[in-house]
């Protein structure tokens, strides 16, 4: 039971992006730009974006050479090379529209831990230098043995650190705080608590179905255009997209270390499978998934004790084995990947988009995804 008020101005919209995570937020704030004067209505499941915008570790990344090695094996070095482009311009659109202050950005850098056995990474930093240099002017990757040996590393298990000046971190916190007020400043509406249960084209329109907890019904919300940005969720509302799977990171977090052996930083190792960072006197520690892939394909929010585990061990053998370690925090999110792990935008029906952005690098890659978003939503605007 409906008024006509909520039917008539309430329960319509020009545009509905369905997910406000960091790739909803910043479609939604592309079309704001693009049709100002259409009503736009940002849907988001939880009171707090579900899934990994809010609860990933804020590197500012463009990736590594251990991953691009792994990466160009399955699409190519030229399409691996585009990506990590794409990473980094994402990653200045982000501090040229918010300012390195708001978003708690830091320009730390990025190491690569290069491990025993994998030579092959150090022989490959040319190369990927070579790839990357017309695009960013200069070479991106440094070998840098002595500093394995400056921070402590064992010669047996840390051969190099490979540096990288373009790699950043941030506050997550703050990134998705200043990019809902953005999108709120430019008038749309973002409904929280607003889980979407199915999305139909009808006549000239799409049905979007939301369920209202508080009053125990089912909202129908008839739009001009949908956007579909929910990460590892949208096969749930665009089935022939089932090759999207869930994939949970493990994280940790100490309590403030009286020592720090190596400087901050964004850090990788194992082809960026595992990841760690300060975070003001506590280390930030987390991945190490490929321990458990069929365990970790998971909608389910849960700690897994196991990696947990894992992921402490490491910490108090590899990372910081002079200290007595106390662990603060533990929380895991759910990233989205598809098999070629490369983003998706594109028409998924009459008068709908899907906006995908993959494998753990959504933070980096949102801002261009998202002007791609509102542009295939534009040919749909009559």
């Amino acid at each position: 039971m409906f008024s006509v008020w909520e039917r008539s101005e309430l329960l319509s919209a020009d545009i509905v992006v369905v997910g406000g995570g960091i790739l909803g937020l910043w479609s939604a704030l592309e079309c704001c730009r693009r049709y100002p004067q259409r009503r736009i209505v940002v849907l988001e499941r939880a009171v707090l974006p579900w899934g990994a915008s809010t609860r990933n570790v804020g590197f500012a990344t463009i990736g590594t050479v251990g991953e691009a090695l792994a990466h160009a094996q399955q699409v190519g070095e030229e399409r691996v090379a585009a990506l990590m482009v794409e990473r980094w311009l994402g990653l200045r659109r982000w501090r040229q529209e918010f300012g390195e202050p708001a978003l708690g950005y830091e320009p730390v850098g990025g190491y690569e831990l290069v491990l025993a056995g994998e030579e092959t990474v150090r022989a490959a930093v040319e190369r990927w230098n070579e790839l990357l240099r017309e695009a960013l002017g200069e070479d991106v990757f440094r070998d840098s043995p002595e500093l394995a040996r400056q921070w402590g590393f064992s010669e047996e298990h840390v051969y190099s650190v490979i540096v990288n000046p373009y790699d950043g971190a941030l506050n997550t916190g703050k990134a998705i705080a200043v990019l809902q007020q953005r999108v709120l400043q430019h008038g749309a509406v973002l409904w929280s608590g607003a889980p979407v249960e199915a999305v139909e084209p009808t006549v000239g329109k799409v049905s979007v179905a939301c369920w209202d907890a508080a009053a125990k019904r089912l909202l129908e919300i008839r739009a001009g255009v949908v956007a579909i940005c929910t990460n590892a969720w949208i096969p749930q509302l665009v089935p022939h997209m089932g090759y999207i799977r869930p994939a949970r990171g493990q994280v940790l977090l100490t309590a403030p270390v009286a020592r720090q052996p190596f400087p901050r930083g964004t850090y990788h190792f194992r082809a960026g499978y595992y990841y760690f960072r300060w975070v003001g006197q506590r280390l930030l520690l987390g991945g190490g998934r490929q321990q458990a892939m069929q365990e970790e394909e998971t909608y389910e929010f849960a700690l897994n004790s196991s990696l947990q585990s894992h992921l402490q061990d490491l910490l108090q053998t590899f990372l910081l084995p002079a200290e007595e370690v106390v662990i603060e925090q533990r929380w895991c999110g759910i990233m989205g990947m598809s098999p070629d792990r490369l983003p998706r935008v594109e028409h998924v029906g009459e008068r709908m988009v899907v906006g995908f952005g993959c494998n753990g690098m959504g933070l980096a890659l949102a801002p261009r995804l998202a002007s791609q978003v509102a542009a295939l939503v534009g040919e749909w605007m009559n």
